[in-house]
């Protein structure tokens, strides 16, 4: 389904499941009002997909045609909450970021407040500073390498396909890793490039940019509510100060209706 050339297209395929359909653990089924499954191009199956929930959501209120259309969806990194708003975005509670590292997990060590913060990581011969954060997946986000980057990546210019799968390999993350490349424009407003772990270069990854935001806020780079620009758009991310939780915000939109034999 998922191959350009010989499928249908995508960078994976989501199943939307009735309530109490998947065992997932820890879930408290009774709370939720779908469950969503997500699977990766090459057929793995990660713990959340961002982007993934927002077009769930999209989905459901297009056959449910009910106010308030928002919803709560059990997927392996627990009880998430997006909600579809008259302007056509979806706003989704993401919950509260995971920053103990062997939570994450990253081997990566702990350098602040119990969190692993700008910790140095050798990647093809050179050393990155990266912060791990997991937004019920694991992503490593950096702003750049610790000798020739002090002023910055430049995102656009990167090879991703050159860097991308030594760091979602490299030894420090056992359960692989998301990467997140980013360039800070201003406080409230970065470039993020992002090699998904098994999927690759994609255009946008929702998870990934509410992992810079954290990175970038523990980092002392951004602020908790920033613009975070991707190949596929832009996507609003708040990190709030009062209770830790992150909301994304961004569009999800109808691309085709189709059938496909089993």
């Amino acid at each position: 389904m998922c191959d350009r050339n010989f499928g249908i297209g995508a960078d994976g395929v989501i199943v939307a499941m009735p309530k109490g359909s998947a065992e997932y653990p820890g879930r408290v089924v009774e709370e939720e009002d779908y469950a969503m499954r997500m699977f990766n191009s090459d057929g793995t199956e990660p713990e959340m997909c961002g982007n993934g929930i927002r077009c769930l959501a999209n989905f459901v209120a297009a056959i449910d045609d009910a106010d308030p259309r928002a919803y709560k969806v059990g997927t392996l990194a627990g009880l998430i909450q997006p909600e579809c708003k008259p302007d056509g975005q979806v706003a989704v509670d993401m919950g509260v970021p995971t920053l103990t590292p062997a939570d994450v997990p990253t081997k990566l060590a702990a350098t602040e407040d119990g969190a692993a913060v700008k910790s140095q990581m050798t990647v093809d011969g050179a050393t990155w500073l990266a912060t791990a954060v997991s937004m019920g997946n694991p992503h490593c986000v950096t702003f750049g390498r610790e000798k020739g980057d002090e002023k910055g990546l430049a995102v656009d210019d990167m090879d991703l396909a050159a860097i991308g799968p030594s760091f979602e390999s490299h030894e420090t993350f056992p359960a692989r890793t998301n990467t997140e490349f980013v360039e800070v424009v201003r406080r409230d407003y970065v470039k993020m490039r992002v090699w998904e772990r098994g999927a690759g270069a994609t255009l946008a990854c929702g998870t990934g940019a509410c992992a810079t935001v954290v990175a970038g806020v523990l980092e002392g780079r951004t602020d908790r509510k920033c613009t975070v620009e991707l190949p596929g758009g832009p996507l609003e991310i708040e990190w709030r100060e009062s209770d830790s939780r992150v909301i994304m915000t961004g569009p999800a939109e109808l691309v085709f209706y189709g059938e496909i034999d089993a």
